[in-house]
């Protein structure tokens, strides 16, 4: 039972009552919003470290291996990467987060035919697209001059939120740009010896016409 020995006491309770569940309700959201903040503050801080690591970055491989660390970092998944070889996936990386009993099998054939597929198409594919909706998400590591790779990540425990996505994104951007500025290097370098070559050849059948001269 519950019996008040005096009127006043009931609008006492009552207002008390309201003050204790006002209370309780915005130090709820204050908590969510410092998780949020922190989460968000986290994130911000992979992507920066990310962009630090890639330009320290020397070949391919490392650029991969370096985005593939610090996107499990960001997610807490499992992934794998496929890096282009020759015009077509290479062998893929498998990288891993969490426990083994709630991990997804990367070598099944439906997750290898989506990876193939986004690599084709330039599209995302396997969970939460309309190709291979039972494999992983698998995205393309491109820009507008081609492909450089695949990432598939394991979305079997939960599925990911509006930013993780978009920091995602900009990690698979950056890890793009790394790789395709690394290969224009290249390219200088090589054209760079080439025209060295060129011109030493040049110089040297010079010295021998004269000296047949």
């Amino acid at each position: 039972t519950f019996h008040a020995y005096d009127p006043g006491y009931q609008i006492t309770f009552v207002l008390m009552l309201t003050s204790a569940i006002v209370t309780c309700t915005l130090t709820t959201r204050l908590k969510d919003q410092a998780k949020m903040s922190a989460q968000a503050a986290f994130r911000t801080k992979v992507l920066f470290d990310t962009s630090r690591l890639l330009q320290k970055a020397t070949n391919e491989d490392e650029i991969l291996s370096l985005t593939a660390a610090q996107l499990t970092k960001l997610l807490n998944r499992n992934l794998i990467v496929y890096p282009e070889q020759d015009g077509s996936l290479g062998q893929g990386q498998i990288f891993n987060t969490v426990e083994e009993s709630s991990r997804l099998s990367f070598d099944s054939a439906p997750e290898r035919s989506a990876a193939e597929w986004c690599f084709a198409n330039k599209k995302r594919s396997g969970a939460s697209t309309d190709y291979c909706t039972d494999a992983g998400l698998y995205l393309a590591i491109r820009t507008g001059s081609g492909v450089f790779g695949v990432i598939g990540i394991d979305l079997s425990e939960r599925s990911m939120d509006a930013f993780e996505n978009s920091v995602l994104l900009s990690i698979l951007g950056e890890c793009a740009l790394a790789v395709e500025n690394r290969r224009i290097a290249l390219e200088k370098e090589r054209a760079t010896m080439q025209a060295q070559n060129e011109q030493l050849r040049a110089n040297l059948l010079r010295t021998i016409s004269h000296d047949l001269r």
